[in-house]
């Protein structure tokens, strides 16, 4: 991302009001497996899941895939409180891809999007998206979600 000094809020891996947040890009492929979009891709994602597999969690509980998904997740992978961080790691991944993009967005029933967890820490301020990561994302024709959360570090 380039460097642009006009904007309100500067670029900031110690983000002040942000505790944790992380980004990924989700497809719900309902008819095709999402090992087919690992291929189109060619990038391994970081959450798949398929339609009807049992899943065990930590929990020892058991359930049942209702819902394919193909993920690919910034946790772990960017080490910054600055959701434009991760967001522009997920678009330089994905951007190079438009073209097989465009081709899943025409699959029926197939949901794509980019989903944001951004967690605050008590007091002002929350996620910030500059026009250069809407723009990618427009470009790309994927839509951009929150979920957001504060809580007091007490």
């Amino acid at each position: 991302m380039s460097d642009i000094t006009h904007h309100r809020t500067p670029i900031s891996k110690d983000y002040k009001s942000c505790y944790e947040c992380y980004a990924s890009i989700r497809i719900y492929p309902a008819a095709t497996h999402p090992d087919e979009i690992t291929k189109l891709l060619d990038q391994e994602s970081t959450l798949l899941e398929v339609v009807g597999q049992e899943i065990t969690n930590s929990r020892g509980r058991t359930r049942k895939v209702k819902y394919s998904i193909w993920e690919l997740c910034t946790e772990g992978f960017v080490k910054s409180r600055d959701l434009r961080e991760h967001i522009d790691w997920l678009l330089d991944k994905i951007e190079p891809k438009s073209v097989e993009l465009q081709s899943l967005q025409e699959v029926p029933d197939l949901i794509m999007c980019i989903y944001c967890i951004w967690k605050g820490k008590r007091g002002h301020g929350g996620p910030v998206l500059w026009p250069e990561q809407m723009r990618r994302m427009g470009e790309l024709n994927i839509e951009c979600s929150f979920d957001v959360y504060f809580f007091s570090e007490d």
